[in-house]
């Protein structure tokens, strides 16, 4: 077995060999170098406690400004009006009561009317944005040319596009 050259520079480790230990006791135990645990005793005897000073007497009172007099409102004559007593109130029989739930042919027609234009504006607005759409597109173009903006010429591809987009 060969010999290491001891002249040979070694790199250094970075590591030490041998973790940082303190003997207390015998015990070997690791200093951690932020670990200051709170002392419970305490080291100082607190001051004692000084009573609250006196407050000292009163200065003599400041010069009191004249006294102003008030316009005296005397309270309102008047009395408070008795309630006058009403009729006890009947319960309604129920047929009465139903009755009077039911509401008006107006307010019935102008409650289906309503629903009625809402739901069909739903149902309708696909095929609506199918049809103006290319009238739109259509428009735009001839006011394009009318202006004498120049148009932009659709590709093939746009043309069967648009044409396939008419049929369904």
């Amino acid at each position: 077995m060969p010999e290491i050259n001891s002249s040979v520079d070694l790199p250094q480790v970075a590591l030490p060999q041998a973790p940082p230990i303190t003997l207390d006791i015998g015990v070997p135990v690791i200093e951690i170098p932020h670990f200051n645990p709170m002392d419970m005793e305490p080291e100082v005897e607190p001051q004692p406690v000084k009573p609250a000073r006196s407050k000292p007497a009163d200065p003599p009172p400041a010069a009191k400004p004249p006294p102003v007099k008030l316009p005296k409102k005397e309270p309102p004559a008047a009395t408070k009006p008795e309630p006058k007593e009403q009729p006890p109130v009947e319960p309604k029989p129920l047929t009465q009561r139903i009755v009077e739930a039911i509401p008006t042919i107006p307010q019935a027609v102008n409650t289906a009317g309503t629903s009625a234009i809402a739901v069909s504006a739903a149902l309708a607005t696909p095929i609506l944005l199918k049809a103006i759409r290319p009238l739109m597109k259509k428009v735009l173009k001839k006011l394009q040319k009318a202006l004498g903006k120049k148009v932009k010429v659709e590709s093939v591809y746009e043309r069967r596009k648009f044409q396939r987009s008419l049929r369904r």
